[in-house]
């Protein structure tokens, strides 16, 4: 569900007539156009071409990201059958010809590491937002936006090593990797991110940030105990003979995804296509199985790359390896419920599984600081349909919790180092926390090409960049506002 920001107060509620829940058990209807007539016939409208586009993702999401194994074997086998149909005009052979000698490697190296933008560009405001609340206040909240942020850093992780695991090298320390801020998420999206203090402006930020795809949540059980630490139209031109290109793919991206987890659901569904065609050239026959798909194809790159969880130091949420498309389907639950809810739940996993501990997805968490009230706890009746379902607008109603917006440093909203240029102190403490950044960034890289024990000088570092930024924000830089972290790339 696109999430909006007006007058950067929490995101309006959108209309939930006709909604429909696309969870675990949901039943796939039947597409005008066939998956098999999708990747190969050339004769398709460009209407038909985006209907189906857009049915098969979310069909390809709906199953194997609710480990509905079985359901999409069946769904294989009735979308291709045994052989392909044959397509008897020249056109058709020749469409098939090309998308089976697709170069998918610069396609998903570009929507591969616009996700690791997606995860970057959220860490610095998440991380400005902690290092502005003063010191011995907001304890709750501090611990909520800490826990977000290391799990972001955890996402960007494990999106390299789905980069790896097809073979394209990761990059996250470059000045093209960098987000400049003020700036929109690389979607369908009408709001802006940027860099500023702790506030409800900027928690509501995250929330539009943190929106889930669906309108429906599962409302939490009232008996529940309350825990404390409960914590993207460009012109699609779909031309015959011409499908696949990364600017029909990256055009329906834009007009299409309006939320992180759209984006994911999108980014899926090319990594199984491109495994899909993967297995046709080499088998000449379609698949008909998730254990076809499931390794070999695209997934070529070196295993002696990936971080492991044994090699990762984070707190919050599992890192997973990646070496085939089940890896793929980890990495992307994982990341998909810490922000948006698993399951159609609030939680970030499914919590009759870890009834003790559960985590609120990101979105719920901020919500719980912008609204002061923890989600557990709270009566949900009133907001409830008949199938126990709330609207993901609904506001915590559980246990206060405590927030003090006055305790924060003043920073000027989006600083740049140039706006120290006249204070030759101030501006050697922002570039050496520049610097400090683009070392933690160079301990990832490291990481993710190979030298895995690099990854420990990043905690280092972390430690080191809130000791600077609280340096800066504590000296004004005009008579309303303090100076700011402003996360820039330098080269050192």
């Amino acid at each position: 569900m696109r999430q909006r920001l007006i007058n950067k107060t929490e995101p309006q509620e959108a209309s939930l007539q006709g909604a429909r829940i696309s969870g675990r058990n949901a039943v796939v209807a039947d597409a005008s156009v066939s998956l098999q007539s999708l990747l190969f016939d050339s004769k398709i409208s460009k209407e038909d071409w985006i209907d189906g586009l857009k049915h098969h993702s979310k069909t390809f999401t709906n199953l194997l990201l609710n480990d509905q194994i079985e359901e999409f074997n069946q769904y294989l086998r009735s979308q291709f059958g045994t052989t392909i149909s044959e397509l008897s005009d020249k056109a058709s052979f020749n469409a098939k010809k090309g998308l089976t000698d697709i170069d998918y490697i610069p396609i998903l190296q570009d929507l591969l590491q616009t996700a690791v933008l997606i995860e970057h560009s959220t860490i610095p405001p998440y991380l400005t937002a902690l290092y502005s609340i003063q010191d011995g206040t907001n304890a709750l909240a501090s611990q909520i936006i800490r826990s977000v942020a290391v799990e972001e850093m955890l996402h960007l992780i494990m999106v390299c090593n789905v980069l790896n695991a097809v073979n394209i090298q990761p990059s996250v320390n470059q000045s093209q990797n960098y987000p400049t801020y003020p700036m929109k998420l690389p979607m369908n999206v009408d709001f802006y991110v940027g860099l500023e203090t702790f506030s409800s402006n900027s928690i509501a930020t995250f929330i539009a940030i943190e929106s889930p795809s669906n309108p429906l949540v599962k409302a939490p059980v009232y008996e529940q105990e309350t825990e404390e630490n409960a914590l993207f139209t460009q012109r699609v031109a779909v031309h015959e003979n011409n499908f696949w290109t990364l600017e029909n793919m990256k055009a329906f991206i834009m007009e299409n995804v309006h939320t992180i987890g759209e984006y994911y659901d999108v980014l899926f569904f090319y990594i199984v296509v491109f495994q899909i065609m993967a297995y046709y050239k080499e088998h000449g026959s379609l698949p008909q199985s998730f254990e076809d798909l499931n390794t070999g194809g695209i997934f070529t790159g070196d295993p002696e790359k990936q971080i492991r969880p044994e090699q990762y130091y984070g707190s919050g949420g599992k890192l997973h390896s990646v070496e085939g498309l089940d890896g793929v389907i980890a990495v992307f639950q994982e990341i998909k419920g810490q922000g948006e809810g698993a399951d159609d739940s609030i939680f970030d996993v499914d919590p009759s599984q870890f009834e003790e501990g559960a985590e609120l997805a990101h979105y719920f968490r901020f919500k719980e600081i912008f609204h002061e009230h923890f989600y557990v706890g709270g009566n949900y009746k009133a907001f409830m349909d008949e199938n126990g379902m709330m609207p993901v607008t609904t506001p915590p109603n559980g246990k206060e919790l405590k927030v003090d917006w006055e305790a924060a440093y003043p920073m000027k909203q989006n600083p740049k180092l140039s706006d120290y240029k006249d204070n030759s102190e101030l501006y050697a403490q922002g570039l050496e926390f520049n610097k400090t950044y683009k070392r933690l960034l160079d301990a990832i890289q490291s990481a993710v090409e190979g030298n895995q024990r690099d990854l420990e000088k990043s905690i280092m570092y972390m430690y080191a960049l809130k000791e600077q930024a609280v340096g800066l924000l504590k000296q004004p830089l005009d008579s309303q506002t303090n100076a700011g972290p402003t996360f820039e790339y330098t080269d050192l």
